[in-house]
């Protein structure tokens, strides 16, 4: 039996024109099997390549997950720490703008009390350290210091250290709450003593020791007198003052006017009723500049001098009523008086 011949592939290698020739023998089975191992190697290696890829791939959706869910996490906590960020950013800003109505409340405070400073050291210098007025609550003849007087002055002295301590406090950051007590309790307290000013200040401008004339010389004093018209012994129950006729008249205090008008024997006359049951008469004027129920004030003009009714020339007839009896005017006017407040005042 013949062996089938194996076919074979003859490869010529040709060098050159001078060089041998070389042939080289191939069998068909080898032909056919290099390329199809060739291609088993190169869908091998592109299969490796797709498992690597898809490894790679894999590992790369894996790390993106984390970082998602790293990111997602890290978002979340900013999220809350920006949100209480925010918040905490809304409470200061409220407490600023707290901090900023009480800064004004307590710069309106401070305000209030220059101003009420001002008028308290505004009664001071008017008043002085003394007031001439001595209220004897006790109906003792006893001389009195000025109680009402000191005490204003004394609590005007305390309420101006109070100040200063307020506004010192307000100038070196003292906590709020604590400013603004000490602020609204000295402003009682000034309050309180302005009250107490004020009475003060009542008391002494009722007290009728203003001068009524321009003019302060005497020509008759009070008590008992030879009457010019008569020449009989004659109480005098005031004093007369001599000026030139339309030199000014005026209230020796503050109060109200309850009677003027003409009388044969006054002239023209004007009463003007202060406290402590005291009135004081202005009589024989040339003209009246004041009317039954008029408020007047100290050193206000209410008449001008003259020589009207039972007058002997021009002059003024100036007379105290203290509880309707005629007193001697010139301790009044000489601030030497005690005056009996009234017991049902």
């Amino acid at each position: 039996m013949k062996q089938k011949q194996r076919s074979h592939w003859s490869l010529l290698l040709m060098r050159g024109p001078d060089q041998s020739v070389k042939q080289f023998n191939v069998s068909r089975r080898s032909v056919i099997a290099a390329p199809v191992a060739l291609m088993a190697i190169f869908s091998s290696v592109v299969v490796g390549l797709q498992i690597k890829a898809h490894s790679e791939l894999h590992r790369i959706q894996q790390e993106q997950k984390a970082l998602q869910l790293q990111y997602s996490t890290m978002i979340h906590e900013h999220s809350e720490e920006l949100l209480t960020k925010e918040a905490t950013i809304s409470n200061l800003a409220a407490q600023l703008s707290a901090l900023q109505q009480e800064q004004s409340s307590i710069s309106g405070k401070l305000q209030e009390l220059k101003a009420l400073e001002a008028q308290l050291q505004d009664f001071i210098q008017t008043y002085g350290d003394d007031v001439p007025l001595h209220i004897n609550r006790e109906d003792s003849e006893q001389q009195l210091t000025s109680i009402e007087q000191k005490e204003a002055n004394s609590l005007a002295t305390e309420t101006h250290q109070n100040k200063k301590i307020a506004v010192m406090a307000y100038r070196n950051d003292a906590p709020i709450k604590q400013m603004t007590q000490t602020l609204e309790d000295l402003k009682v307290s000034m309050e309180a003593t302005l009250t107490r000013a004020h009475y003060v200040k009542e008391q002494v401008d009722s007290y009728p020791n203003y001068w009524p004339t321009e003019e302060h010389y005497i020509t008759s004093g009070y008590g008992y007198r030879s009457d010019p018209f008569t020449g009989s012994v004659r109480f005098h129950a005031g004093i007369d003052i001599a000026g030139k006729k339309g030199d000014g008249i005026f209230s020796a205090a503050d109060g109200i006017i309850v009677q003027s008008g003409f009388d044969t024997d006054y002239g023209n006359f004007v009463i003007v009723e202060h406290l402590h049951n005291l009135r004081t008469v202005y009589m024989h004027l040339d003209s009246i500049e004041a009317k039954e129920g008029d408020e007047v004030v100290r050193g206000e003009k209410i008449g001008t001098m003259g020589s009207s009714g039972r007058s002997t020339g021009t002059h003024l007839h100036f007379q105290i009523m203290q509880h309707e009896q005629a007193v001697s005017p010139l301790p009044y006017l000489r601030n030497e008086k005690i005056v009996k407040e009234d017991q049902h005042v």
